[in-house]
This record gives C-alpha cells, sequence and structure tokens, in this order.
C-alpha cells in the first residue's frame, strides 16, 4: 500500500483490482426495457426499498426549511426542525387523504394546516390540532401523525428511504462507502441544476452513463479530446459499481504524483438503482434518473463544487465551475436526444434484445442486479 500524499491515507492496489469487473458478453432481452409488469415490480421491490438521494442540503439549511419531494407516485415532507434535525414524511392528512403541503418553502408557524378540512401538522408531521375533536373515535386520534419515511443526512444530500428499511444507509452504500467517500464531498456546495425528460425507461438512461465506448461517437466534439474512453477501468462493488476514467494529458505535462486513480481521472460511480456521481477531486457533477412510467423518465442533475483549490483566486475558481457546468449541460444534453430516440423504437420488430461485450461489464452486473432483486414477484415465464 502507498500513502496518498494529501493525507487521505493509504491506496491499496490490492484491493482495488481485486474487485475489477470481469463480466462475459450478455444478451437482455428488449421486453425488460417497456413492460409494465417489469416496470411495477421495479417501483415496488427497488425504489421503494432502497436508500436515495433527493434533495441538496443546501435546500433545507435553515430551521423550518421543507422540501416537497415528488417522485415515484409518492408526495413526502423533508423538513429541518428547529433542533436542526431533518425529519420526513408522506405528504397525506390522516383524515380524508389530502395532500397536506403543496409547494417547497419555509413554515415560519412551525404548523402545516390541511387545506380541505384544517387539521394541523408539526414540523415533524405529528397532530397538532383536530377541528370538531369530540366527533371522532379518539383511539383514531391517539399519537396520529403521518407514516414517517427514514432520512439521513451525508455527502451534501438528504437520502430517504420510503420503506421501513433493511439496513443503514451505510450499510446499504458498503463499499461505495470509502471510495465515495474518499472526495469529501460534505465538504462541497451544490451550486448548478438541470432536469431532462426523456420519452426512455429508465434503465436505458442509467445503461448509458455506465460505459464509455459511445464517447467517440455521442460526444465527438464535447468529450472524445478529452477522456481516454478505451482505458476506463471498472470495479464491482455490489450492488453500486464504479469505473475510472483517465483524462489526457496536455503535451508536456507532467504524470501524476498520487498512485490513487481517483487523484488524477474521473471517478464515476453508480449509487444503485439510479444515481451517477461523476467525480474530479475539486468538484462533480452528480445526476438522478426518476422514472414518470415504463416508457417515460426524468433526469436531475446537480453541479457541485469543492473549496477553492490552493493557489488559486476565488473568482478564478467560480469561472471554471461556469465553464464546466455549460459544458457538462451540453454533454448531458447529446445524450438525452439520442435516448429520446431510442424509447421511440422500443415497439420496433427490429428490437428484440440488447447485446451488451465486456466493456459493459457494468450494464451486465446492474441488469443481473435488478433481476435478483425483483425475480420472487415476477412470474416465471418468459424471464
Amino acid at each position: 500500500m502507498t500513502n496518498a500524499p494529501d493525507g487521505r491515507g493509504p491506496f491499496d492496489h490490492a484491493a482495488w483490482d481485486e474487485r475489477s469487473m470481469r463480466e462475459p458478453p450478455s444478451v437482455l432481452d428488449a421486453a425488460r426495457y417497456s413492460d409494465p409488469v417489469q416496470h411495477r415490480a421495479e417501483i415496488t421491490e427497488i425504489f421503494h426499498r432502497s436508500w436515495l438521494p433527493v434533495v441538496p442540503l443546501a435546500d433545507l439549511a435553515e430551521p423550518r426549511q421543507y422540501v416537497v419531494w415528488e417522485q415515484l407516485g409518492q408526495s413526502v415532507v423533508i423538513a429541518r426542525g428547529d433542533d436542526g434535525r431533518l425529519s420526513a414524511w408522506h405528504n397525506v392528512c390522516q383524515h380524508r387523504g389530502a395532500r397536506l403541503v403543496r409547494e417547497s418553502g419555509r413554515c415560519h408557524s412551525g404548523t402545516f394546516r390541511c387545506p380541505w378540512h384544517g387539521f394541523a401538522y408539526d414540523i415533524t408531521g405529528c397532530v397538532t390540532n383536530v377541528p370538531l375533536r369530540d366527533s371522532f373515535d379518539p383511539a383514531e386520534l391517539d399519537g396520529l401523525r403521518t407514516p414517517v419515511v427514514a432520512v439521513r443526512e451525508l455527502w451534501g444530500f438528504a437520502w430517504i428511504c420510503l420503506t421501513a428499511p433493511a439496513q443503514t444507509l451505510e450499510e446499504y452504500l458498503g463499499p461505495l462507502l470509502p471510495d465515495l467517500g474518499w472526495y469529501g464531498l460534505d465538504a462541497f456546495e451544490t451550486r448548478y441544476r438541470a432536469q431532462w425528460r426523456m420519452q426512455v425507461n429508465w434503465k436505458t438512461v442509467v445503461d448509458a452513463f455506465n460505459e464509455t465506448w459511445h464517447v467517440p461517437f455521442t460526444h465527438k466534439d464535447t468529450l472524445s479530446g478529452i477522456v481516454l474512453w478505451r482505458d476506463a477501468h471498472l470495479r464491482d462493488l455490489s450492488p453500486h459499481s464504479m469505473m475510472t476514467i483517465p483524462l489526457k494529458r496536455r503535451e508536456g505535462a507532467p504524470p501524476p504524483t498520487d498512485p490513487d486513480p481517483r487523484a488524477s481521472m474521473i471517478g464515476h460511480f453508480l449509487a444503485f438503482p439510479n444515481t451517477i456521481f461523476s467525480c474530479f477531486p475539486t468538484h462533480l457533477q452528480m445526476w438522478s434518473v426518476w422514472p414518470l412510467g415504463p416508457r417515460e423518465s426524468v433526469m436531475r442533475a446537480w453541479g457541485i463544487v469543492g473549496p477553492t483549490p490552493s493557489g488559486m483566486a476565488d473568482d478564478e475558481w467560480a469561472a471554471r465551475n461556469e465553464r464546466d457546468w455549460e459544458h457538462f449541460v451540453e454533454v448531458a444534453r447529446q445524450d438525452a436526444e439520442v435516448l429520446d430516440d431510442a424509447g421511440r423504437v422500443y415497439d420496433s420488430l427490429g428490437f428484440r434484445r440488447n447485446m451488451f461485450n465486456v466493456a459493459e461489464g457494468r450494464l451486465t452486473a446492474f441488469h443481473r442486479t435488478i433481476d435478483e432483486i425483483i425475480s420472487k414477484s415476477l412470474p416465471a415465464a418468459g424471464r
């Protein structure tokens, strides 16, 4: 093991190589991307049970700030209490099922009131006042609150699990925790945001970002001159995965001195099932892909920036971040255009299966993980 010069600790080459991905070529039936039964199973068995990063903590910086998060057919309020703690709860009045809160903001009074019949809730989702209380069954009102959603803070984001989690967030992230935690993301700041909506299944979108060899074709003018896409190193962090992508060095530039590949390459992580962290040592882009239906997805992206590097002025660092974000947005637009087109030929008689090669090993592992999770909830026929 070699000590990294920045104090991040030793880099273990043997452990790094041990988790290298060695997947053979594979084939996946085209129906896995558009079948509504498969889609429902993915929502209930994967998305409802996984830890998901959903909201930048910058949106929850002050007491009584709250965010209404709505994806996957769910509406959840995530709020910062006066004690500084986060709470999360299903945004549904327990009287007659009304949506309690419509928009994100700040609850100055500390009370949310149902717009239908006036039930009052505190910042944690507990009922504090019931109109016509004497007309209800007292047993039904005892301890009444909206159902709790598990919530944690990590790497500048609020993470939630929609059903009672079987694992803590740390257990769920497993080997991803030290690998991605190496970047010190808790000290970074979320500065930029963008969104793309596409007529394509969420898994097609994740597939697109888990390999590099589309770069010289989709991104001929934006990325192919920057990254050494042929030299991507794939790693298995099941159910998650990652790859390191070397950057082209300017002619005459000295080789990197840090033996850890994350110090001089793009560290590209999939936090299963739907979030990508594309990391440089000083900044990153992060995006999550949310299914809107079997054939429709939305991708929400954030530009996240670390402290100004030593020897660089703040305004120079800000200008560089602006350029990096504009570049990312153009790259993502190119991906979204190709992906949207892919979704439009799902029903083509010419689309029977996907073929994954060795360079697409992360895709093979990703779909195998999905199959392992949902196989018990689906009929065996056709799988």
